[in-house]
């Protein structure tokens, strides 16, 4: 299994650079709309490791198709350049109406599902390659048509899942979806995400994907008993922190995924 971090924000570089320099993390997750600002030779150069591309905010399946096709032109040169060994998005909503939400929402996996199967055969064809799309930390019942949606999004479209396992954890404690309900799509998939989750401020029985703190045991347990299915030839798994960034936090949690890792080629 290949360990990565996500740099999301230009102040923690230092930080990525020194993991890398350890070898504590063997490539590089980058947000790569927070940065399409700089010259890809410029980000290139930042990186002495293997990069892979994150889309946060494409907004593919509601903006207008003019939009798309200049975003994917600006990306088109970080991808040719800098060859991403995935390039990832967000299948969520960022909006109700016409008004901007807050806080990412949730698909409407059933009602909207045309929709997303021609937008990402779409975004697809404008990148050139294929995309993996993150699943979402699901609050209600909704949540429960995810995996299916997944599945059948991958056979007609040839997309792939960036599977959170932190997500997935969320979804089981906040709606029931059972972790186990995604095993067609962890085989399916080689990228993976993991992260600390918290309770929502509003309500303690809420988790959100906070990104904010070390591994919770419920998210290193499933690691543990699913680590045979997870590792395989070409996985990535990457490790998200946001805030509450200490150096020595994160690097205890990538030495937890390591020995993770580790105890299963072990034990193969």
């Amino acid at each position: 299994m290949q360990i990565g971090f996500n740099f999301t924000l230009g102040e923690t570089l230092e930080l990525v650079q020194r993991l890398i320099r350890e070898g504590r993390i063997d490539y590089c997750e980058l947000l790569i709309d927070n940065f399409l600002q700089v010259p890809p030779d410029e980000l290139a150069r930042a990186f002495d490791c293997p990069v892979g591309f994150h889309i946060m905010f494409s907004k593919f399946l509601e903006c207008d198709e003019a939009t798309l096709h200049d975003l994917a032109r600006r990306l088109r040169p970080y991808i040719a350049l800098l060859q991403p060994i995935y390039l990832s998005d967000h299948i969520a909503r960022f909006s109700h109406r016409g008004r901007q939400l807050f806080h990412l929402a949730e698909f409407d996996y059933v009602a909207d599902y045309e929709r997303a199967r021609q937008r990402v055969a779409l975004w697809q064809e404008l990148l050139g390659q294929q995309v993996f799309f993150e699943n979402y930390p699901s609050l209600l019942d909704d949540g429960l048509a995810a995996p299916g949606f997944f599945e059948r999004l991958g056979q007609e479209t040839g997309a792939g899942v960036l599977f959170d396992i932190s997500n997935a954890v969320c979804a089981q404690r906040n709606c029931g979806l059972p972790l186990a309900a995604w095993q067609n799509v962890i085989a399916s998939t080689r990228h993976f995400h993991v992260a600390g989750y918290s309770t929502a401020f509003i309500d303690e029985r809420v988790a959100v994907d906070s990104h904010d703190r070390a591994l919770a045991a419920d998210t290193l347990a499933f690691l543990a008993q699913a680590r045979g299915q997870l590792d395989k030839p070409g996985a990535t798994l990457t490790y998200e922190r946001d805030d509450q960034i200490d150096y020595e936090s994160v690097a205890e949690d990538l030495a937890r995924l390591r020995q993770c890792f580790a105890a299963a080629e072990m034990a193969a």
